[in-house]
């Protein structure tokens, strides 16, 4: 069954070489740039942007209060959900509903506050002066101020999980605290909006301890833990003491960890206690076939799938530029985007999508498909007759069977790939010290420079094994403190684009489905496809 489901799609991908460009339905995509600097515009927790403070969401439907969101992510609960400077990656949906950060931001790079009330960059004293936002509690009745927003920030400090500009952060007062810095970036707020730096109790922490904190989460959020049962459910009820008034609208919240795609599609069209409301999906398939079914459709460009090389190993094949290109060579992206995009997806010739013009370069820079190329230059690098390696597949992106294609066409230029399928627990451990490739999104970020710095900054402890030339550092720093910095994303997606730093393949979208009666979830709406707004949400009759 396995070989011939293979062959099945061997043939399509033989038949099918168009292109096909079209997407689903997008809202605002980021086009880079630095954050907005001075105070903040004043957007109260769980509305969305440029609404009043205290005013009621603006409804697509009557609002009604009451019912449980029901969602199944693309999270599999494989990280702590009560320690945040702890948690990465697609996980950090699990803590939205709990525990709030200081500050949020959309997908174009507008920051609003959360736990914050405003901000004041003193470049002179190097610094920046945060007030937060007074009379909110955590869950367990604690206050919510200056101090514990300083241990929270230490804490994601000591093990690198806040923007690596800051050099000292300072208590001023009850609800003020100062983030300190050499040099000023315009990565050090954004860090700030997300949830590895969301706030929790320092109370039940240090009264319970580290391991009792990893499976309770007690923040200022919305919802409150109810039960946890990994690998089944992970359910909230509605905080009775939520800090804004008339919020949240639900009785409840609950992720359902569904792995497999026809169960998913089955529990969304169900009713009762193990149905679903919500699925978030990048699967072009998945995404298509819902949409023709009458589900709301809520998409927005995340970026690019990519193969990520061991490169930084000198024993790597990998490390030899011509054998990234090799591989890049060997990959027919518009095959594998007709065979399993569905319309939702696009080629991915280049490290930065489309939909990112700011990091964007010229057509010409772009990857193109040529096996006789890609065995030429495996001769010239030393492997006339291939080598073996192995692939690792991010848990909740990556799309089984256009992998299995992307090992097929390595095979027919010389190189044996052995696929690898961990969990997100076994994936976060091999991403730290991996041997061959990973395939895995390159979000983009609203800041475009935070994305190369994610996988090639020199202070990053992420992908380790993932070199870049030092130019890359210069660009990465120039970004970061320059108000325009257009000249220095064109020159990184150029060492990008040349060095074949990562292998780009397919552009996926980050992508909610939803039942007609969900609204207001602020789905796609902010900058990390695990950010929404359950507090703001609402089911209508």
């Amino acid at each position: 069954m396995k070989k011939a489901r293979v062959l099945a799609l061997l043939i399509m991908l033989a038949m099918v070489i168009a292109l096909v460009a079209a997407c689903g339905p997008t809202t605002d995509p980021a086009t880079g740039g630095g954050t907005p600097t001075g105070t903040t515009p004043d957007a109260p927790a769980g509305t969305q942007p440029g609404t009043e403070s205290g005013a009621a969401p603006t409804p697509d439907a009557p609002v009604t209060t009451g019912g449980v969101m029901r969602l199944a992510t693309t999270a599999e609960g494989a990280n702590p959900i009560g320690v945040p400077w702890l948690v990465y990656g697609v996980d950090n949906v699990l803590m939205v509903p709990t525990s709030e950060t200081l500050f949020i931001q959309t997908k174009a790079g507008v920051i609003y506050p959360l736990l914050a009330e405003s901000y004041d960059i003193e470049l002179d004293n190097n610094r920046i002066v945060i007030t937060v936002r007074q009379g909110v509690e955590f869950h367990d009745g604690s206050a919510w101020n200056a101090d514990v927003a300083v241990w929270n920030l230490t804490n994601s400090m000591e093990v690198g999980m806040i923007s690596n500009a800051i050099t000292n952060i300072v208590h001023l007062s009850e609800y003020e605290f100062a983030l300190e810095f050499e040099t000023f970036s315009n990565d050090i707020l954004p860090s700030l909006t997300t949830h590895t730096n969301a706030q929790i109790s320092r109370v039940a922490f240090e009264a319970n301890g580290e391991d009792w904190a990893r499976e309770n989460p007690v923040g200022t959020g919305p919802f409150i833990l109810e039960r946890y049962i990994r690998g089944a459910v992970l359910s909230f009820v509605a905080n009775p003491n939520y800090w804004q008034e008339g919020y949240p609208l639900l009785d409840g919240v609950e992720f359902h960890f569904i792995r497999d795609a026809m169960t998913q599609n089955i529990a969304i069209q169900a009713d009762g206690d193990q149905s679903i409301n919500v699925l978030q999906t990048t699967s072009g398939e998945q995404i298509s076939q819902l949409r023709e079914m009458g589900f709301s459709i809520i998409s927005s460009p995340m970026g690019t799938m990519a193969l990520i090389p061991s490169s930084e190993n000198p024993d790597s094949p990998f490390a030899i530029q011509a054998v990234r290109e090799a591989v890049s060579y060997a990959i027919n992206r518009e095959a594998i985007v007709a065979a399993r995009g569905f319309g939702v997806w696009t080629p991915g010739h280049q490290m930065v999508a489309e939909a990112f013009p700011a990091a964007r370069l010229p057509d010409s820079y772009n990857a193109s498909f040529d096996p006789d190329r890609a065995r030429e230059l495996l001769a010239e690098a030393g492997f006339p007759n291939g080598f073996s390696t192995e692939i690792f597949a991010q848990p909740g992106m990556s799309d089984r069977d256009a992998l299995v294609a992307i090992q097929s066409m390595l095979a027919a230029v010389g190189i044996t790939a052995e696929l690898h399928f961990p969990d997100g627990g076994g994936y976060s451990a091999i991403r730290r010290d991996w041997e061959g490739l990973l395939f895995q999104h390159v979000r983009a970020l609203p800041q475009i420079d935070r994305t190369f710095n994610f996988f090639f900054g020199q202070t990053q402890t992420i992908y380790p094994n993932l070199w870049a030339p030092d130019e890359m550092e210069d660009l990465i720093v120039g970004a970061a403190r320059s108000p325009d910095n257009t000249q220095y994303l064109q020159g990184m997606a150029r060492l990008a684009n040349e060095h074949m730093l990562v292998i780009p393949v397919h552009n996926q979208m980050d992508t909610w489905v939803t039942r007609t009666y969900v609204h207001n979830g602020g789905f796609t709406i902010w900058d990390a496809g695990t950010n929404f707004r359950p507090g703001n949400a609402f089911i209508s009759e």
